[in-house]
């Protein structure tokens, strides 16, 4: 067999026997079949299982004595822990290295080893214990060396059997510095064991297992605080002065795969606190020695953390974060050897592992570049605004200068390709979840540059051309922001730059010629092709011509007076540039007349989306039109064929009858009339050069129409007037408890709110044939709130009464408003009842009164537990005649917003054996309609999973029974509907395995109902189903 055939997979476990036999076990995988090979490697270059295990026991027996002289306050153990701990280090360093005595030959390959294995499990332990015994304050005003390892005269050793003197104490926080500064430790190590020792309570816990091998907590006491400060110090130097210290931090707190993933988010605000705050306490590593300071400064700070910064954003992946280290010794331990490999493999996926760093780095410049405002505290502003100049000057300058065509560029390097890789790095992490405030600060004086390489994109290397492509794909992402974008990247077009750039196709390098500056021509022509980019959105493009159009009117505005008098004697004099000029300057070497070319192309040639953005509005249209109406007659001759089109009384009464609440329709209405105002006076206003009449009268005629439903919202009708009466008289019928009077109130209230839902339904149906001004109850302010008022009347009615019909009526009621939308815009007041009720428990009757206050009656379980089947019937209510599905999505994303879960896994709650068998068996019949009423929402998998839990858990046979007809009407609709037959392989298994279990099941022993044949029957029917589709299944 030959190696290159095999891709053999490391399974073994180190045992006594093994050892003695000198053989390892391997499994090799081929083509699918295991062979097991043994091999024989020489004893002479392992470590064997009896030192890696003596290396533990010390280790353990160090740890055990550190808890007890931190939590258990026993100072008289000082000696047996320094004792402890020199033996522990014996495995790192010759035994009398410390001592001033030759020390006794040892292999380099057993010390290498004992220090790898210390480094990476046992150095939170070292450095407990170095903290516990060192006396940091004789330092505090010295420099100490960490080039050559501390040395302690052996006279000073143990001078007493429970305390360590004066020359311990100092020797010990030698060494923690030298174990920290001297580089025998990778950065990740050092951070990865100070770090958690600062945590405490459940800060502490990541994935249930605290990162605190000796304690949470460990510097709480007073005796011990003193410390927590040396160990932050401790930190700000590593991070600060160690050239990978930024990286350490970086891999330990935010790449780390013990940081789950909704962590990364404060992980990385943490990071970035650490850049945008004054640390003041550290210890600086300079030439060799570490000085203690007291009063570092925002100015000693920024340019070490800034130099870091700028090289770790130029990193294309993780693994490059690091310098190459020093492969292990051949020598070394086959053992140690894979666990070098495990510790470099990750646990997270590279692209995972990118985004993080990305995300971290984005949150890094929102908080070093975000300026207070001044009139909220003046002191923050100016603390703000001084931190944003030093990151600017050590920062922005050093990282992205050369993308401002302002500077010359090194002749060495390519400082293009790496300004570009750090700007993708910042784009890409502004995408995942931070503001992009600080992107769209360092974009703006980067613009002209980005453009330069746009126009020359053709001739670009293939790197540069690949990070280009990157920064505008991260770009086109950020939907919220493209209309800033656009002013952006016009703005950049035209501001004045030093240089340009050359492309060197021999050495595939983009260089800076400081000599010749760019001309705006050029960078015009990178606007044209960031047009035409492949992945560029459509409301991006809308948002360039806006961006374009106002620049060709600002520098218009700003031409000479003589230029102006100039065109007054033109035919075309109302337009901002007259036919002549684009003509004279039809080969592009005007910028102002290139850029009117360039509207004027865009008009005629994109499109609708493209022109007004893929969410169309009528205030939009208008805004546009009105914007491109005075560049040229070319772009007025287009808005006046445009408007009869598309803004006509028909269109207008089509778009309005979409808009479900008068609030909404007046809030358009009063956008859309401010801006057809503003474009019916400049239509007016270029009379005197030219006359259209069609597009004049269109325009007034759409204003009138529009203004109608300005004034919807004012009405107060008969149906409000009559609502308001009903709910004054349903109050005191409650409070008088007369349930004649309730019933009859309720009836009455329960008509107007279907016939309110029946006029919304009829109005949205009937929009395109005519113009309906109906208002069914009204959605203002005032009419909400009576709604409102109604409903928690209504909700009361569902607790408080025992009347079957008076709760039907209240049911209904509450469903046809709920349908409408009538409680609120989001149906949020609805579901924060419905879903507060639902969660009560039946035993705490004070909790239903928090939400319902008004409740007089005594609230007992079984009140509680009817109000909630009742609650079901609501939401039933809702699956059935909701049909769009709009109000139950709205509750849904309540739930998700408040609650932080599901409506439906709130209903799977209620489905548990702490709940009785009724609300049980309703809250199951529920869940089967709603699964149906917002599949996919609740897919098949979830309903049989609900399914195994009842059998599982309930000890109602009720429960069971209606857990097997609910999972028998899904599967029954679902194959009506012509889901069922595109289901996944791994769902229809899994009902199968439903389906014949109900067959099979069998019920509790001396059972007298019937439960037992109703699961058997709708065993059966979902197997029938089954059958049907797929043939390949038969009947067991």
């Amino acid at each position: 067999m030959q190696r290159t055939n095999y891709t053999f997979i490391y399974l073994f476990y180190l045992f006594d026997s093994f050892v003695k036999k000198k053989e390892f076990f391997f499994f090799f995988w081929h083509w699918g079949e295991a062979y097991l090979y043994n091999f024989t490697f020489s004893v002479t270059h392992m470590l064997s299982l009896s030192r890696l295990e003596e290396v533990a026991g010390k280790a353990e027996k160090l740890r055990c004595l550190l808890r007890s002289a931190f939590f258990d306050d026993a100072p008289r153990i000082e000696a047996s822990i320094f004792e402890q701990l020199l033996q522990l280090l014996e495995h790192c360093f010759p035994a009398t290295s410390f001592f001033n005595t030759t020390a006794a030959p040892q292999s380099d390959g057993d010390v290498n080893d004992a220090r790898l294995l210390i480094e990476q499990y046992y150095l939170q332990e070292v450095f407990a214990a170095l903290l516990f015994l060192s006396d940091e304050t004789f330092f505090l005003n010295r420099a100490v060396s960490v080039e050559l390892l501390p040395r302690l005269e052996t006279c000073n050793v143990l001078k007493s059997e429970f305390y360590v003197d004066l020359h311990v104490r100092r020797f010990c926080t030698e060494l923690l510095l030298y174990f920290c500064f001297s580089r025998l430790c990778r950065t990740p190590r050092i951070v990865q064991a100070l770090y958690p020792l600062l945590l405490q309570g459940n800060h502490a816990l990541i994935n249930g297992a605290s990162q605190n091998h000796v304690g949470e907590g460990l510097f709480n006491t007073p005796r011990f605080l003193r410390k927590k400060a040396f160990v932050s110090s401790l930190l700000n130097g590593v991070m600060l002065t160690l050239h990978d210290g930024v990286v350490g931090v970086f891999r330990v707190l935010l790449l780390d795969d013990r940081v789950e993933d909704g962590m990364t988010m404060d992980a990385a605000r943490h990071i970035a606190s650490l850049f945008s705050t004054s640390l003041r306490r550290a210890w600086l590593l300079k030439e060799g020695s570490v000085t203690y300071t007291e009063c570092l400064t925002l100015e000693e700070q920024v340019p070490l953390l800034s130099a870091q910064l700028v090289d770790l954003m130029a990193c294309d992946t993780e693994t490059s974060l690091t310098p190459d280290e020093e492969r292990v010794q051949t020598r070394s331990s086959y053992f140690l050897q894979q666990q070098k490999i495990n510790q470099e493999k990750r646990f997270l996926k590279r692209e995972t592992i990118q985004e993080r760093l990305h995300l971290g780095i984005a949150t890094i410049f929102n908080a070093t570049l975000h300026l207070m405002p001044r009139s909220e505290d003046k002191s923050l502003f100016v603390r703000s605004y001084k931190c944003f100049c030093l990151y600017n000057r050590h920062l922005l300058t050093p990282a992205f200068r050369i993308l401002t065509l302002r500077v010359a560029a090194k002749s060495d390097t390519d400082e293009v390709l790496f300004a570009l890789r750090r700007l993708s790095v910042l784009a890409r992490g502004s995408t995942l979840g931070p503001s992009s405030r600080g992107l769209l600060l360092t974009l703006e004086p980067l613009s002209p540059g980005i453009l330069e390489l746009l126009a020359l994109e053709d001739t670009l290397p293939i790197q540069h051309s690949t990070l280009l492509q990157k920064v505008l794909d991260a770009l086109w992402e950020l939907s919220a922001q493209f209309e800033t974008l656009a002013h952006i990247f016009v703005r950049g077009a035209f501001m004045p730059v030093r240089g340009s750039y050359s492309v060197d196709r021999v050495q595939a390098k983009v260089i800076v010629d400081p000599e010749h500056a760019s001309s705006s021509v050029m960078r015009i022509r990178g606007l044209q092709r960031l047009l035409l980019h492949d992945s560029i959105p459509k409301d991006a493009i809308c948002k360039l011509l806006m961006a374009t159009a106002t620049m060709c009117q600002q520098r218009a505005a700003m031409a000479t007076s003589a230029h102006v008098e100039e065109k007054k004697c033109l035919k075309s004099a109302a337009f901002l540039y007259a036919d002549n000029e684009l003509e004279m300057n039809s080969d592009n070497e005007n910028e102002d007349v290139m850029l009117a070319h360039m509207v004027e192309e865009m008009c005629l040639s994109l499109t609708a989306d493209e022109l007004f953005g893929t969410c169309v509005t009528l205030d939009r249209i208008c805004e546009v039109l009105s914007t491109v109406v005075t560049i040229s007659y070319a772009c007025w001759h287009w808005v006046m064929l445009l408007i009869p089109r598309i803004l006509s009384v028909n269109v207008i009464h089509t778009v309005f009858a979409q808009y479900t609440t008068s609030i909404e329709r007046q809030k358009a209405a009063r956008l859309f009339i401010s801006q057809a105002q503003r474009l019916l006076s400049l239509v007016n206003a270029l009379h005197d050069a030219v006359v259209d009449t069609e597009a004049t009268t269109t325009l007034e005629n759409c204003i009138a129409a529009v203004q109608q439903y300005d004034s919807d919202a004012d009405m107060d009708d008969t149906t409000f007037v009559e609502c308001r009466g009903l709910v004054r008289l349903l109050e005191e019928g409650l409070d008088i408890k007369s349930t004649a009077s309730l019933v009859v109130h309720l009836l009455e209230l329960s008509r107007i709110a279907e016939q309110a839902a029946s006029c919304l339904h009829q109005k949205l149906s009937t929009a395109d044939k005519k113009n309906l001004n109906g208002n069914p109850l009204s959605d203002s302010v005032e009419g909400r709130s009576v709604v409102q008022n109604a409903l928690w009347l209504l909700f009361r009615v569902l607790v408080e009464v025992d009347d079957a019909c008076a709760a039907v009526a209240a049911c209904k009621t509450v469903v046809w408003w709920s349908l409408a939308r009538l409680d609120s815009v989001d149906s949020s007041f609805v579901a924060r009842l419905v879903v507060g009720l639902l969660g009560v428990e039946e035993n705490s009757p004070m909790a239903l009164r928090s939400i319902l206050p008004g409740v007089t009656n005594a609230v007992t379980p079984p009140y509680i537990g009817r109000m909630k089947v009742r609650l079901f019937d609501v939401l039933l209510g809702l699956c059935d005649y909701d049909e769009e599905g709009r109000t139950l999505r709205n509750i849904d994303d309540y739930c998700k917003l408040e609650k932080k879960c599901t409506l439906y896994d709130i209903l799977v709650e209620l489905c548990g054996p702490q709940h009785g068998p009724v609300v049980q068996v309703a809250a199951l019949h529920l869940i089967g309609h709603y699964a149906i009423a917002t599949y996919p929402r609740v897919s098949l998998a979830a309903t049989c999973n609900l399914c195994v839990d009842v059998f599982r858990h309930t000890p109602h046979e009720m429960a069971k029974a209606a857990c097997a007809s609910m999972l028998s009407n899904v599967a029954g609709t679902l194959e009506t509907m012509g889901i069922l037959a595109a289901l996944s392989d791994v769902d229809v298994e899994l009902l199968q395995r439903m389906a014949e279990a109900m067959c099979s099941y069998r019920g509790a022993a001396g059972a007298d109902d019937d439960h037992e044949a109703v699961i058997h029957q709708h065993g059966r029917c979902i197997r029938k189903v089954l059958q049907h589709l797929f043939h390949g299944l038969r009947e067991a």
